[in-house]
Formats: structure tokens, C-alpha cells, sequence
């Protein structure tokens, strides 16, 4: 059974007037913009919507920039919470370009905003250039991902040439950097980073409360066509290449291979999700692979659908839906491609080199099938770290402040 979400009403272009919803906000109260691609699901939009309705209203007023796709899951919830939202395409060329850094300039100057916090990789450094233009005091560049190492021989030097070509245009332009994880804070920032005061790690958090609800298991196996005594292998993602589910399902033909009673439960939607159904069809293990689509219902479906979290990727930057797998209770087979500071569960992942093969990961899922019961503390245990994302959200609240303080005062 499919699980699908609605996706809410679309959000509207910048026209000059500050969008819907928006306030003028009071004095004291910071105003911020935050820039990225997009507000469909995805781990960086999960984290940032849930952080901003965190962010108290009488001190900030975050307002959301997107220039990919316009609206997205997202969107109406932000706009009821008061934020403003705002849409500038991003095209390719030098007309379409020019568009882009107008729009931006005049939504800038218009919004008299306190600070700029961008969010991305490859953009980051042009669009704080255009922010330190406008002298926006505050000017952030958020790293969220690791440097690019999938695609054509061709795409991989266009990647290359802009990150030399953004990376000296962030460390000139920010006046802050903030990076996932150390690895997401080496792709944007450069060698050095750890060495200058302006750089900071600020771990994504998620909404651990959903994964202390009760619900009935059997349910949702059902809702899905699942028997209750197979196992379910899950994974969450966007299916974008860097997620490699191809890899995916040569490991779970490889599990079906040495145990009947299993199947693979796929939650998302992407670019490689026709690829990888077409993969099933050619192993001849379709009739065992449940593609669920996109859903809102990720915590539960771990919670009480899935047996363990397998995630095979080329490059993150430190993934939420691991944070969320480990929240769930899961056991973890994890690509050590990923940063080892996803782990926040002692003991909860195990990581693999994607150069084993498919075997090998196929006999580490088989063994973290092999345990009875999910573990009910890492939900405790996560309670205790800086993964909540009402952490995150204080944090970026005592950043907003201090680089707000130490700008207008005139020290950097």
C-alpha cells in the first residue's frame, strides 16, 4: 500500500508587497532571511521548519527565500506560524542570473533584514556577496552536505570548479559559518576552518515527541500489506543518487537470497526511484520490495513498521533520518561514507564500506535482524543530546544574537 502525503498550497512569488502572513516586527526583535533551494521534504527542510516555529516570535522574525521550487510540504505550516515566504527562480546564464541577484537585492533591502542565513553548498558564497551589497550586518553560510562525489567525469569538474570558486567567496562575504558536521564544514569552508572563531558545528536536530507515541504496530503492518512475522529492512530518503538504492537492492536480493521471510520497505521519492523499481523487476524481487512514497509519517513507519535502517550512501552531511532511525530504536547499517558523528546511540550503527559488496552488507542486515527487540532507551538516550531539535534551534537563537551584538558593535 502506497503511503502518500499532500502536499499543501503553493507559496507566492516576490512581488515587493513582504508575502503573506508578514508582520512588522516590534523593536528588539531580530529579522532574518533564511535562504535554500527548496521547502519540499527533505532532511535540511525538516530540520529548518521545525527549528523556526521553535524560534520565540518576540524575538525573531525568520522569513524563508526559496529559489528552486516554489511552495512545497512545508509551506503552509511556516506561513500559519507567521513566517514570510518569499520565491526568486534561480535560472542558468547570465540574463537569468542578473533576474535572480535583482530580485534578491531589492527582497533584501526592502525586508531590512538583521541577518542572512543561507543554507547549501554552491550557492552559498554569491548569494552572501549579494547580502554583504545590501550590508546585511549578519551574513551566514550553512553547510548541510559534504563535497559531491557522484555523477559524469563532466559534472564532477563543473562541482569542483564552484566549490573553488564559492569557498573563497564565503570566507570573504560571511561574517558567520556554520556546518552540520565537521565534514559539511570542510566542504564549504575549506582546510583552516576549525582555526577561525567564525566557524561553528551546530548538529540538525529532529521532534524526538513522535517517537515516544503509542500506536498499535500491527496497524500499520497491515496498512501495508506486511505478515507479522516478516522482517522489515527500511530506508528513508529522497532517492537522489548520492543515496545509492541501487546498491540498496543488490543487498536486499542478497538477503532474499538466504531468508524467505523478509522485505524492503522504501519511503521517499526521486530522481532514482524509477531505476531502482525498474532493478526489482530485473532481480525478480519486486513482489518483495514495498515503494511507499512520500510520507509524513516517517517516525511511526520506523517505530512500528520497520526492523532495521540500512543506508548505503556515496556522501552526506550528517543525515536527520539516521537521527530518527536512532530515535526509533533501530539497529543501523550505515555507509562509512557518513560521518561518525551521526552516531548518537552508542552501539546503534554499524558502518560499512560500500567496497565489501552487497554480501557483506546483506550479512550485517541479517545479523541486526537476528535481535529480538528494538532498543526502548535510545529514545532516552537521544532525549540527552544536542540531536533535539529545540536544542538546535536555541542554538541558532544564541548565535542571531551574539553575531547580531558583536556587528553593530563593530567587532568581528
Amino acid at each position: 500500500m502506497k503511503v502518500s502525503a499532500a502536499i499543501p498550497s503553493e507559496t507566492a512569488t516576490f512581488d515587493g508587497t513582504g508575502g503573506p502572513n508578514r508582520q512588522t516586527p516590534g523593536a528588539g526583535i531580530l529579522k532574518v532571511l533564511h535562504v535554500n533551494g527548496t521547502l519540499r521534504r527533505g532532511g535540511v527542510e525538516t530540520w529548518l521548519s521545525q527549528a523556526l516555529i521553535r524560534m520565540p516570535r518576540d524575538r525573531y522574525q525568520c522569513d524563508i527565500c526559496t529559489y528552486r521550487f516554489e511552495g512545497g510540504a512545508y509551506a503552509d505550516g511556516l506561513q500559519r506560524y507567521g513566517c514570510g515566504l518569499h520565491f526568486i527562480p534561480h535560472g542558468l546564464g547570465p540574463i537569468a542570473i542578473f533576474r535572480f541577484s535583482r530580485k534578491l537585492r531589492r527582497l533584501l533591502r526592502e525586508g531590512r533584514y538583521d541577518v542572512i542565513h543561507c543554507h547549501g553548498l554552491l550557492l552559498v558564497g554569491f548569494i552572501l556577496f549579494l547580502a554583504w551589497l545590501e550590508r546585511i550586518p549578519v551574513r551566514i553560510g550553512h553547510s548541510h552536505q559534504t563535497d559531491r562525489m557522484t555523477g559524469s567525469a563532466f559534472a564532477l569538474a563543473i562541482n569542483r570548479l564552484a566549490l573553488a570558486i564559492n569557498r573563497p567567496l564565503v570566507r570573504a562575504f560571511s561574517t558567520h559559518g556554520v556546518g552540520c558536521s565537521a565534514k559539511a564544514a570542510l566542504a564549504l569552508f575549506g582546510n583552516g576552518w576549525r582555526g577561525n572563531s567564525k566557524y561553528s558545528i551546530i548538529h540538525c536536530g529532529i521532534a524526538l515527541t513522535p517517537f515516544g507515541e503509542e500506536a498499535n504496530s500491527d496497524s500499520w503492518r497491515q496498512k501495508l500489506g506486511i505478515p507479522d512475522a516478516t522482517k522489515v529492512i527500511g530506508h528513508v530518503s529522497n532517492f537522489s543518487v548520492a543515496k545509492n538504492t541501487l546498491f540498496l537492492i543488490e543487498v536486499a536480493a542478497s538477503v532474499f537470497r538466504l531468508h524467505r521471510d523478509v522485505v524492503l520497505l522504501l519511503v521517499g521519492d526521486g530522481v532514482t526511484r524509477r531505476d531502482t523499481e525498474q532493478r526489482c523487476v530485473d532481480l525478480g524481487i519486486n513482489s518483495r520490495v514495498i515503494f511507499a512514497g512520500v510520507s509524513p509519517q516517517v517516525p511511526a513507519l520506523m517505530c512500528f513498521a520497520m526492523d532495521v535502517f540500512v543506508m548505503p550512501s556515496l556522501y552526506e552531511g550528517l543525515p536527520l533520518v539516521l537521527m530518527e532511525a536512532q530515535a526509533a530504536g533501530l539497529p543501523c547499517v550505515v555507509s562509512d561514507a557518513v560521518s561518525h558523528e551521526a552516531q548518537a546511540v552508542d552501539g546503534a550503527i554499524q558502518f560499512m564500506p560500500l567496497a565489501v559488496g552487497p554480501d557483506a552488507w546483506a550479512s550485517a542486515v541479517l545479523s541486526k535482524l537476528q535481535i529480538p527487540a528494538r532498543r526502548p532507551e535510545a529514545l532516552r538516550i537521544m532525549k540527552e543530546t544536542d540531536f533535539d531539535v529545540a536544542v538546535s534551534a536555541a542554538r541558532l537563537g544564541d548565535l542571531y544574537d551574539a553575531a547580531y551584538a558583536s556587528r553593530v558593535t563593530g567587532n568581528r
